[in-house]
């Protein structure tokens, strides 16, 4: 009695912290309190910090060999460099080959509306000659080539007004005068036209990079002069143009001057890209200049006055040791893990459909996650310290982190909430952990892809000896991981000796990760009432005794279920949803129907049906109620949340039709449709959809009087056009495709299963073929059958005396 009192309290206080709104705030505190609690341990409040003319308390020593930068000598490198890169201008060649075909084309085009008339001008072509009257070649009017207009600027590049249009059509559009802009444009562009040419001439005492873009060539230009600005090219191409058009008419020559002023762009632009990144190179070059302190070497005395070269030796001292004020530690930790937790949470798990349904009890299992791991990595920063204590703020240094099982938390999380959330969870952890092993970056390199990497290795395994394969697989990773972080990070060259003992670390901290995930899988699926794809295995086995159970007493339900799984099973592959899932839950979807299994019609074997005695309103809580009660029967059997929820959402809302019908041609007037209604919710996931349009369309298939292929798809067309029209399905993100590639696999198995046989029959044979028969063996062509007793040797079934096993199965 006091065991039962105890499980109802601890029941009670469970689905009091599922539902209470303040477990999440509860947990973000726990988080951010412990954490920066944990943090305190390895920081001092010794202070390098001093000013010209401060007196030094004590006597200071370098703990560690370290240099000095001459930051003033350094400035003046980094300044001597980037004065010596010379600016680079790009020139664009292909501006003039642009420009000139631009030029070409648009002449070509307008030439050729004297050559040939298109359909859309015979009208406007003139059919006689002014003078004589009679018929010549057809020639276009001024009128219809100025609707040609448009496509003239087009190719020109600019557009021009009508008057000059006029002119270039009274000069019939002549190669001469694409001769003359070609020329002039060519002079021009040859000789360059620089965008800005004030900043050019800044660059005049050292010249500048020429880089040709196509091909890539560059020369050193000394002499800036001679390149022309935009107005100062403008003026250039009257001056060019006086002797290449010498002796053309007025209006002509004005007429290409303005052209080519307006075709004219800048062909040498400044790439301050370049330059910038050719600066960068020649600073990067530069070796600094850094004077080295010993470790030991007395930096400043007791009692004396600090003067500029001790300021620089201090401050160098105080970056190299990063000591800092614990309040001021504490409090940018406490702000920067509740910047993290915040941004990841309302970002992304708060609204996450995976979370949403349960929040309270995935976040317990994050929070617990996150404090276990982070546990362990504060064990290994102590044990470091404990083993060199001289290691305080370089533990990142230290291989000792690469052993930490964080990836068997990124494993456990994938395993039970997915992929996706383990990313996420993984980011925060490595973020954290990586603060305890001093910030270094490489620490989290290691953890966050050797997490992300074992996820990824484990989110599609079935079966727990993959999580040993995964372990495998992370510890080469984290090896290949550990060399390639030896021989990147550090400055210098790592000895073989302390590259050897990384990657051993690193291999070890795989292997331990995957024993951790193997230990804590099951631990967590009693804790939280989690159901992996390993327990789906388990209860997809039809040896399970509640199988067992609808076997036997609701053998109709059971047969039912078998071949709603079949069909699930196949629809969920075929949208790549969870087949594994979806299988599972058809095959304890109705296991509510062992409460009263005569009431359902696929049970009923004595051909009396129990619901024509019942009010249609009794008929339907009777239906209604086997939800609940699978339900009951699901959590007896402790099957899981993910079979729970396919059993209450298999059938959404959908209404009762027949017993609602019924209920209508009763008479009854004041009926609920509600109360014909199945309580819900609709299907949460793809999988309860899945089973629900597999539990309808079995059902409606096996009704079918000839079940055809033609029929069987009608019908499972017009079902799932019912469920989709009453909505059901608006809650479960399946697409429209997903419908169609789902009705294909229901048709592919149903016609599969009430494919049509050949019938066996019990008449004699043709009385030819018999005859034959017997002529040749002596025995009935059916040999499949052996003849019953009292049977005629001729084949021919004896009426009188025949003995029937009547009872057979009653």
């Amino acid at each position: 009695m006091k065991k039962a009192s105890n499980q109802g309290w601890f029941k009670q206080a469970g689905q009091v912290l599922s539902h209470t709104p303040y477990l999440p705030p509860i947990m973000f505190l726990l988080i951010v309190t412990l954490f920066a609690l944990a943090q305190t341990i390895d920081y001092t409040t010794e202070s390098y910090e001093y000013q010209i003319g401060d007196i030094a308390g004590r006597d200071i020593k370098a703990p560690k060999d370290f240099f000095i930068e001459d930051k003033a000598t350094n400035l003046a490198k980094m300044n001597s460099a980037e004065t010596s890169i010379r600016t680079v201008y790009d020139f664009d060649a292909n501006l003039l080959k642009n420009i000139t075909t631009g030029i070409a084309s648009a002449m070509h085009f307008g030439r050729k509306m004297f050559q040939t008339a298109d359909n859309n001008t015979q009208e406007i072509l003139s059919s006689e000659s002014p003078e004589t009257g009679l018929p010549e070649s057809p020639a276009i009017s001024f009128s219809a080539a100025l609707a040609l207009k448009p496509e003239f600027e087009k190719k020109l590049g600019i557009k021009i007004s009508k008057g000059a249009f006029q002119i270039l059509f009274n000069e019939k559009f002549s190669e001469e005068v694409t001769g003359y802009l070609s020329a002039i444009i060519s002079t021009i562009l040859t000789n360059g036209v620089v965008s800005n040419k004030e900043i050019l001439l800044a660059e005049e005492e050292k010249g500048i990079t020429l880089r040709t873009i196509q091909p890539h060539k560059e020369r050193v230009v000394a002499n800036l002069k001679v390149f022309y600005g935009p107005d100062q090219a403008k003026t250039m191409v009257r001056v060019v143009g006086q002797p290449i058009l010498k002796g053309v008419n007025y209006s002509l020559a004005n007429l290409v001057v303005d052209i080519c002023q307006r075709l004219l762009r800048p062909n040498i632009t400044l790439n301050k890209n370049e330059t910038k990144k050719r600066i960068r190179e020649a600073q990067a070059k530069i070796k600094p200049t850094l004077y080295q302190i010993k470790a030991g070497e007395m930096i400043i005395r007791e009692g004396e006055r600090v003067d500029e070269l001790k300021l620089v030796k201090l401050n160098t001292l105080n970056e190299q040791v990063e000591d800092k004020d614990v309040i001021l530690t504490i409090t940018g930790i406490c702000m920067f893990t509740s910047l993290l937790l915040i941004v990841v949470y309302f970002l992304y798990l708060k609204d996450h459909p995976k979370l949403s349904r349960d929040m309270n009890k995935h976040m317990a299992f994050l929070t617990l996650g996150l404090l276990l791991y982070i546990g362990f990595t504060e064990l290994a920063v102590y044990i470091a310290h404990a083993s060199n204590s001289e290691m305080a703020g370089r533990i990142a240094s230290n291989a000792i982190y690469m052993v930490v099982p964080l990836p068997a938390a990124a494993m456990i999380t994938c395993i039970f909430l997915g992929f996706d959330i383990a990313l996420f969870f993984s980011l925060v952890l490595c973020s954290l952990c990586t603060i305890s092993f001093g910030c270094g970056f490489q620490v989290f390199l290691f953890f966050f892809l050797s997490s992300v990497t074992a996820a990824y290795w484990i989110k599609e395994r079935n079966e727990r000896h993959h999580f040993i394969v995964a372990g495998f697989k992370l510890a080469v990773f984290n090896a290949c991981l550990a060399v390639a972080l030896g021989f990147f990070m550090p400055s210098e060259a790592l000895p073989w000796g302390v590259l050897v003992k990384q990657v051993t670390l690193a291999v070890g901290g795989g292997v331990f990760a995957a024993i951790l995930t193997v230990g804590f899988t099951p631990l967590i699926e009693v804790l939280f009432n989690y159901t992996t794809a390993a327990k789906l295995l388990e209860f997809s086995s039809l040896d399970q005794p509640l199988i067992k159970k609808l076997m036997i007493e609701a053998p109709g339900t059971y047969n039912h279920s078998v071949i709603v799984a079949t069909l699930a099973e196949a629809a969920a592959s075929a949208i790549h949803a969870d087949s594994l899932k979806a299988k599972v839950m058809a095959y304890y979807h109705d296991i509510g129907k062992l409460d009263k299994t005569m009431y359902f019609i696929e049970n009923q074997s004595d051909g009396r049906n129990r619901h024509d005695k019942l009010s249609p309103s009794m008929s339907a809580l009777i239906l209604i109620g086997h939800v609940k009660k699978g339900v009951e029967i699901a959590q007896k059997y402790k099957l899981g949340n993910e079979i729970v929820e396919g059993i209450i959402q298999h059938h959404g809302t959908s209404l009762i039709k027949y017993f609602y019908n019924k209920s209508l041609k009763a008479g009854n007037e004041n009926i609920n449709e509600d109360d014909f209604r199945y309580p819900g919710p609709k299907p949460q996931t793809r999988e309860a959809g899945i089973v629900m349009l597999a539990d309808v369309v079995e059902a409606a298939t096996r009704a079918l009087e000839r079940p055809t292929p033609s029929r069987i798809k009608g019908r499972v067309k017009e079902l799932i056009n019912d469920i989709f029209a009453d909505g059901q399905l608006e809650e479960c993100e399946m697409t429209l495709k997903d419908l169609h590639q789902i009705a294909k696999s229901f048709n592919n198995i149903l016609t599969s299963i009430y494919h049509s046989r050949i019938e066996y029959t019990d008449k004699a044979q043709d009385k030819k073929q018999d005859k034959k028969q017997d002529k040749k063996n002596g025995k009935p062509k059916d040999t499949d059958r052996q003849p019953a007793r009292g049977e005629a040797a001729n084949g021919t079934p004896a009426q009188k005396d025949r003995t029937d096993l009547k009872r057979l199965g009653l």
